[in-house]
């Protein structure tokens, strides 16, 4: 399961119908739209994966999470050429 962390010391600002975002990672800014913003406001809060970033984004607008996922699972690549979000690594149970 890939889950994801918001890079530290982004700046994100409202630009009209956009939204600006700063990434001291790239150095760089990048324009989102509404849903890119939310999710990188979701990821404000702690690392979280697709499924649960779909969850929280549904509690806040009322659409069905399943029907957010294709949107959410399409975004990961942009934000992370970006330089806002990281793909954490995978760690692995291991049972005693």
């Amino acid at each position: 399961m890939q889950r994801f962390a918001r890079v530290e010391g982004i700046l994100v600002e409202p630009i009209g119908h956009l939204w600006a975002a700063f990434s001291p990672a790239t150095g760089e800014t990048a324009l989102l739209n509404d849903e890119s913003a939310s999710i990188l406001e979701v990821l404000e809060i702690e690392p979280a994966d697709t499924a649960a970033v779909c969850d929280v984004l549904s509690s806040d607008s009322g659409i069905a999470s399943d029907e957010l996922f294709a949107l959410v699972d399409g975004s990961w690549q942009q934000l992370t050429e970006a330089g806002l979000v990281r793909e954490l690594p995978v760690t692995l149970n291991n049972p005693k």
